[in-house]
């Protein structure tokens, strides 16, 4: 019997962290637990449409079935905060966003809170604790994503770093993480290896020309821009994130999960180039 679902909200990273607390405390939870994957602004895209299916023991990983997207949907503005009414109905409990992360906080037992009754939360706070094997353990991309990622990997030099540049809509990887903390790192990295190549994930096409004019064919990255309104959009931000946890090491950006879950799945270093300091992940 289903006892907690948990709506994963957010981008890809902020995703796949909170689909790992979620099989985490489903080992301290007498019923079913549920990560449900629902298609949102910024997610244009189906959990089937990227990863293998995932279920053990009583936890399971998966889209939402279209009686989740009715009665267990995310209030919004655009749906008029109603779907609050049909969560009500069928969840005893519920916990959003808003409301996990200061709890979290505050050392909230949510083990505890979804024993107690059939819960709802929406997500995407990793809101328990849970160990790089299970994200990896969790996520298997498909056969087709799976050959694209190789594809790419088969391209890199004996030394290959990662470099994550967040821009667009995200204003504090714009302000904190500049061009020149990742041109100077570069540049460092040059001076140590002469085989150097660097694997560039970035949702700014500005960035992918100035790297590269700067640094000519040592700059690896896709040629297609960066979008997350559309499934193949998504897709591909997969293969990048896959393609630079296959790295030595990655420079990341401020405030980013993406880079962060991309070193967890590898194994490897992530730093964080963020002013005045260098923050390391």
């Amino acid at each position: 019997m289903l006892q907690l679902l948990v709506g994963l909200e957010g981008g890809l990273g902020n995703r796949m962290r909170t689909a790992a607390a979620a099989a985490a405390i489903a080992q301290h939870i007498r019923g079913k637990v549920v990560a449900m994957w629902a298609p949102q602004w910024g997610m244009e895209c189906r959990y089937s449409e990227l990863f293998e299916p995932y279920a053990q023991g009583n936890f399971e990983l998966r889209d939402a079935t279209p009686l989740e997207r009715l009665t267990a949907a995310r209030p919004r503005p655009r749906n008029l905060f109603l779907p609050r009414l049909t969560n009500r109905l069928t969840y005893r409990q519920i916990l959003y966003n808003e409301e996990v992360m200061p709890l979290y906080q505050q050392h909230f037992d949510f083990a505890a809170w979804a024993n107690a009754h059939r819960s709802l939360m929406w997500t995407w706070w990793d809101f328990f604790p849970w160990e790089p094997a299970l994200l990896r353990q969790l996520f298997c991309p498909l056969p087709a994503l799976q050959q694209r990622i190789n594809e790419r990997c088969a391209t890199f030099s004996p030394h290959t770093i990662g470099v994550h540049i967040r821009r667009t809509d995200h204003q504090q990887a714009i302000h904190e993480s500049p061009l020149e903390l990742f041109t100077d790192a570069i540049d460092h990295e040059a001076d140590l290896h002469s085989d150097l190549c660097v694997y560039l994930a970035t949702d700014d096409e500005a960035t992918k020309a100035a790297l590269r004019q700067r640094y000519g064919q040592r700059i690896l990255t896709s040629n297609t821009p960066a979008t997350r309104d559309t499934t193949d959009g998504i897709r591909d931000a997969l293969v990048e994130m896959y393609t630079l946890s296959h790295t030595a090491q990655i420079y990341g950006s401020a405030g980013s999960s993406f880079s962060t879950i991309a070193a967890i799945l590898g194994g490897i270093t992530n730093t964080v180039l963020s002013t005045p300091a260098v923050l390391r992940a």
